[in-house]
């Protein structure tokens, strides 16, 4: 699920022993129930990464000093002072060699990242159009078929490590992430998950299909709640 990180979300090294709590200082303007949204700019070692403990990649485990390099996996669409949002998703190498990632997104109640295709100007824009011109059938139709090209589908582990399908157990429940091509957000995907070979799900299916995917604001759709569950052979 993707979410804004704010102030005092937890990280987590894969290096060290400890968790920490990310600090905000480059935007002072944007929040989140109440806490600033952090940003690719916040990466300053013991200013916005704070130690974690011990740091398990060197001899005799000595305390962790943060050496982090750059974050990726941040907002592309949006800036804001300070730059580019950063997502619970994101993360950040050491140069230690651990790999920073978050632990939660700092927000109470968790919010996703999404666009909220009616918005008053929208709705009036749509209402223009149908005065405009009348209602095409075949547009409409037209318009449904040409659906965003899917370019991934993977889940996230525990920590924070992005998946394959055929690594999911049955009956565990995740995520599931459709990354979709770029110009896609607000648009609507279908997808279809084909049983391997000799198998059929639940019910005797032998594809599970969902449909009307809503592709985010970071070209990702979202399938929550997502498990496989097999049939008797």
């Amino acid at each position: 699920m993707s979410e804004y990180v704010t102030k005092g979300a937890t990280l987590i090294c894969t290096g060290g022993s400890a968790p920490s709590k990310l600090q905000v200082t480059s935007n002072s303007l944007l929040s989140v129930q109440g806490n600033k949204v952090a940003t690719v700019s916040d990466k300053v070692p013991n200013t916005n990464i704070m130690p974690f403990g011990n740091c398990k990649l060197k001899t005799f485990s000595p305390p962790c000093v943060p050496a982090p390099t750059a974050w990726t996996g941040f907002l592309k669409s949006v800036e804001i002072p300070g730059g580019n949002p950063l997502l619970k998703t994101s993360t950040i190498q050491c140069s230690c060699g651990g790999t920073i990632r978050f632990q939660d997104s700092g927000q109470i109640k968790a919010n996703k990242v999404k666009l909220n295709p009616n918005t008053p100007q929208i709705e009036a824009l749509k209402r223009a159009a149908l005065i405009a011109a009348p209602f095409c059938e075949e547009c409409e139709k037209r318009e449904t078929q040409q659906r965003p090209k899917i370019i991934d589908i993977y889940w996230m582990d525990e920590q924070g490590e992005p998946k394959r399908l055929s690594e999911l157990k049955e009956g565990q429940e995740v995520t599931l992430c459709i990354d979709v091509e770029e110009g896609a957000i607000g648009k609507n995907i279908d997808i279809q998950i084909d049983a391997p070979e000799g198998k059929s799900f639940k019910g005797k299916e032998t594809s599970l299909s969902y449909k009307n995917l809503t592709v985010e604001d970071d070209n990702t759709a979202y399938l929550d709640k997502f498990k496989i569950e097999y049939g008797d052979q």
